[in-house]
């Protein structure tokens, strides 16, 4: 079976690759969590953040955008200390502005909408020039309503990992099954 050549990177990114990657997610906690993770990635492998997504769960209460929002300095001096997740002081910062940005605005409408929620085939075969010029009104949007550290490569990851861009390589067998179930 053919896959996307970063898959076989490891156990978890094979996991990760099959089972989720791309999947379309609608449900405000999925998509606050792979946005939350996709920043949280920045400078750092994936397979990084794969292995301490479980600590990032627990401690972000399943990515629950309400109880996230009203985080205080002591839920962030316990964030800095837990050495089971990546320990950035300004990426927790702007997960809880964020989840603050996703009280007052529909995530789900503001990440599908543009797209008419229909998954859209990716760029991955375009230059980095042309993904980044493609992405900037989705950054200036997510800007606009308050979300944090959302440039042109962590938004187009999160689109990718949530499913409004299917980027598997057209060879790669989720990248036809995943066409063929959202057309279903």
């Amino acid at each position: 079976m053919k896959r996307c050549a970063w898959a076989s990177d490891s156990a978890e990114m094979l996991v990760y690759h099959d089972k989720e990657w791309g999947v379309p997610k609608k449900k405000v906690s999925e998509l606050f969590e792979c946005l939350t993770l996709e920043i949280f990635q920045a400078g750092l492998s994936w397979s990084t953040v794969l292995r301490k997504r479980e600590a990032f769960r627990e401690d972000f209460f399943d990515f629950d955008v309400k109880k996230i929002s009203q985080f205080n300095e002591k839920d962030i001096e316990r964030l800095m200390n837990d050495e089971s997740i990546i320990r950035n002081h300004a990426k927790i910062i702007s997960a809880i502005q964020n989840a603050k940005a996703c009280i007052n605005n529909d995530l789900v409408q503001l990440t599908w909408e543009p797209f008419d929620f229909t998954q859209m085939d990716g760029l991955n075969d375009n230059n980095k020039d042309d993904i980044k010029e493609f992405i900037k009104p989705y950054v200036k949007r997510f800007k606009d309503t308050g979300f944090k550290r959302v440039g042109p490569t962590t938004l187009y990851s999160y689109f990718q990992s949530v499913g409004v861009i299917n980027d598997h390589e057209i060879d790669c067998f989720r990248h036809k099954e995943l066409n063929d179930s959202f057309k279903a």
